[in-house]
């Protein structure tokens, strides 16, 4: 039985894998078409390239922090998603540290919406310590929009 099902499964993906890619290749096509003449407008944040490399690290570190943080909540392990969160996203002397380095080159602006991201991460991981499961998804979801709001502000 549970071969004929895999087998069933197998030739399902099998047949509709064309149709799928047949659709995201026109769709690609028509995202080119429509955003040829489309100008980026966000602020360009004026760093050194090498500090520009650094930064983009940074970023996709937090993103992976914040996939940690989501699968501990998600398994319900709050103790494990607070220090998660706490110990790589929250505002300490480290973060301050690091962060300062872009400060003079990047912006007032630019810096807020960074102390604004980890000081939400400090919220989330204070209602994920005490057990508060809803409330640290929904702090997660504002921390997220923080990053989703910095992104559409400024560019590298």
């Amino acid at each position: 039985m549970k071969r004929i099902l895999l087998a069933t499964t197998a030739a399902c993906l099998l047949a509709t894998g064309p149709a799928f890619a047949d659709d995201h290749s026109t769709m690609h096509e028509m995202m080119i078409k429509e955003d040829t003449h489309r100008e980026d407008t966000r602020v360009e944040i004026k760093i050194p390239e090498q500090m520009k490399v650094m930064h983009k690290a940074i970023m996709r570190s937090h993103l992976d922090t914040l996939s940690k943080v989501t699968d501990a909540l998600a398994a319900d392990n709050m103790t494990m998603a607070a220090q998660i969160a706490r110990e790589n996203l929250g505002w300490n002397e480290s973060q301050e540290k690091m962060c300062s380095r872009f400060g003079k080159s990047a912006g007032k602006e630019f810096m807020d919406l960074g102390k604004a991201m980890h000081s939400k991460a400090d919220e989330l991981a204070d209602a994920a310590g005490a057990g508060d499961r809803d409330k640290a998804f929904a702090i997660l979801a504002v921390l997220m929009k923080n990053c989703n709001a910095c992104h559409e502000k400024f560019r590298h």
